[in-house]
């Protein structure tokens, strides 16, 4: 019987595991030497493994708290998640004439497979995934809103992001980073 070799990283994975490695260091957690030897391995890594072993001790002190389920509410005004920020595996977006803003791109994730349950009125929710991301949005129910998916095709063994509820003259929108142009000054 053949074994099945360890899962190769992606590029935003070893991004996301740098990111927590300078946060780490920014906490005062990591000296430099060692801020130094484990960016020099997160960047050498081939395989997910080989991350973890990078990061596992490295429990996120960022944004968030450890219980389950985050409800966020926004009624006229925009609201983000973004940075280092602790995914809990269930989250619940009411919005109201508001603008909800969810940026995984470098998040620590809790679990993976995160579920997302929407209410939104005349606003938006906005989805921000590192690509080979799962997206499921088969249970958005829509009534005079849009839904814009804009990801690449999923990667197997991915997160998986599952996206339901209800909108309403609303819109929601999946998308990747955008990528920063050499010439543009601003991030």
């Amino acid at each position: 019987m053949r074994r099945s070799s360890p899962a190769r990283a992606t590029d935003s994975e070893r991004d996301n595991a740098a990111a927590l490695i300078q946060q780490a260091h920014a906490d005062g957690r990591l000296d430099l030497t060692e801020l130094d030897e484990r960016l020099a391995a997160v960047y050498s890594s081939r395989t997910r493994p080989e991350l973890e072993v990078l990061t596992a001790d490295l429990s996120p002190v960022a944004h968030g708290s450890t219980a389950d389920r985050l409800v966020l509410r926004s009624k006229g005004s925009k609201l983000a998640r973004q940075g280092a920020w602790l995914v809990p595996p269930r989250i619940v977006v009411h919005s109201e004439h508001g603008r909800v803003v969810l940026d995984f791109t470098t998040a620590v994730l809790r679990s993976r497979e995160i579920s997302v349950e929407v209410d939104s009125a005349h606003g938006g929710v906005e989805f921000v995934v590192p690509q080979g991301w799962i997206v499921d949005l088969d249970e958005v129910v829509t009534e005079w809103g849009r839904i814009k998916n804009d990801v690449v095709p999923p990667v197997a063994g991915m997160p998986r992001l599952r996206i339901s509820g209800r909108i309403e003259h609303a819109r929601i929108t999946v998308r990747h980073p955008r990528r920063r142009r050499w010439w543009w000054p601003f991030p």
